[in-house]
């Protein structure tokens, strides 16, 4: 008996890892917000292809007071109609370090924090050959 390529083991696996959201909207330029685990409360990207009107915009504010967030998952119901236009990255978890695009993002409320566990104190400073040899270097705290 053969097995198909949809029944694949790492076939599989690599469907229920997918990103549910197109690559596209997973770039600087269409960040809107952040939202923080329950749990770990880490902060995660809010990404969006459009500036909500002011419709959405309400319903997105009483969805994030109605529903909880935390990482991995969407942070809508599936029967909700923002779940369409409104993403966050669900191949994050609890133990996945800050978004990179954190660092490159030119968002006004953006300050240094460490790359593991969002800390803004303490932070390691780095020498000036480091910064030489490396073209990026993620803060770190002690």
């Amino acid at each position: 008996m053969e097995t198909t390529e949809e029944f694949r083991p790492t076939y599989m696996q690599l469907q229920a890892n997918a990103e549910l959201i197109p690559k596209s909207i997973l770039v600087g330029g269409k960040i809107r917000d952040y939202i923080s685990c329950e749990y770990c409360q880490k902060r995660r990207y809010i990404y969006s292809n459009k500036v909500l009107n002011d419709k959405e915009q309400y319903d997105y504010q009483q969805a994030l007071e109605s529903y909880s967030y935390s990482c991995d998952t969407p942070i809508f119901p599936n029967d909700h109609y923002l779940k369409e236009t409104v993403f966050v990255c669900i191949q994050i978890n609890c133990n996945s370090p800050i978004e990179i695009l954190y660092y490159s993002s030119r968002k006004s409320e953006n300050y240094l924090i460490c790359y593991y566990c969002e800390e803004k104190e303490d932070l390691i400073t780095l020498s000036q050959s480091l910064k030489e040899r490396f073209k990026q270097i993620y803060p770190l705290c002690e």
